[in-house]
């Protein structure tokens, strides 16, 4: 009878005992994170998003191929929900990172480089660099037309899809220093062929009397809307001194 009490009482304690070790486990490794987490990398008229990682799970490395839209634009960081990507030594375009536990959005950080030439068009060899700012003076009270500065762009080639006759285009121009030139301060004109309006140059004009002293980068960007995606970016350095008005 006592042995067989002892196998009872051996044969309850042994489950217990399981179930006792069990609950206790605090070392046990946690389940992976199984969620999908998407990737988004927004599109720009300055760069291309040449493929990427659409979705991941935490953990799993993922990437983004960047490339510059223009010869002109540099594209000096790509950044995920704010952390720096590393770029591929093999790949220049490629930027990678390891997908975090949470939607990533990509950032783009890009600056310009000046250039001469791009596409259709090339910056006239006759263009000033400085401008003075415009002081009215008892004399001189009016602003005309003719007082703006220029930044002038030829067509030096004809735009894929023209042949010949440049008339369906748009443009536009900005600064990448808005305390110094305002976006405000340009407007761009077109010149065309006499007899006709095809476009043979653009003019960035510069209001002299809404911009400041110091420097800043000019950007023309004209759209040849003869064929998707075909256009010229060109980026000219300018300075603007104070007004030697006394």
């Amino acid at each position: 009878m006592r042995i067989l009490n002892k196998l009872l009482m051996l044969g309850l304690f042994i489950p217990m005992a399981t179930i006792l070790v069990a609950c206790g486990d605090g070392n046990r490794e946690p389940a992976p994170d199984s969620t999908v987490y998407t990737v988004t990398a927004p599109e720009s008229d300055f760069y291309n998003v040449n493929g990427q990682t659409k979705s991941a799970t935490a953990g799993i490395k993922a990437y983004v191929n960047i490339a510059p839209e223009f010869e002109a634009v540099k594209i000096d960081k790509v950044m995920f929900n704010g952390q720096e990507c590393s770029k591929n030594e093999a790949d220049e375009n490629r930027y990678e990172f390891v997908m975090p536990a949470e939607n990533v959005t990509i950032t783009v950080d890009f600056s310009f480089i000046d250039n001469k030439t791009e596409n259709f068009l090339t910056w006239d060899t006759s263009n000033e660099k400085t401008f003075e700012v415009f002081i009215e003076t008892e004399d001189d009270f009016y602003y005309a037309p003719s007082d703006d500065g220029e930044l002038k762009a030829n067509v030096s080639k004809n735009p894929s899809g023209t042949s010949g006759y440049f008339t369906n285009h748009d443009e536009e121009a900005f600064s990448t220093n808005q305390n110094v030139v305002p976006n405000e301060a340009l407007s761009v004109s077109t010149t065309t062929k006499s007899l006709s309006n095809s476009a043979i140059s653009f003019t960035v004009n510069i209001d002299r009397t809404k911009i400041h002293a110091g420097t800043t980068q000019i950007i023309l960007k004209v759209d040849n809307n003869y064929k998707f995606g075909d256009a010229s970016l060109l980026v000219c350095t300018i300075t603007v001194t104070e007004s030697t008005v006394a």
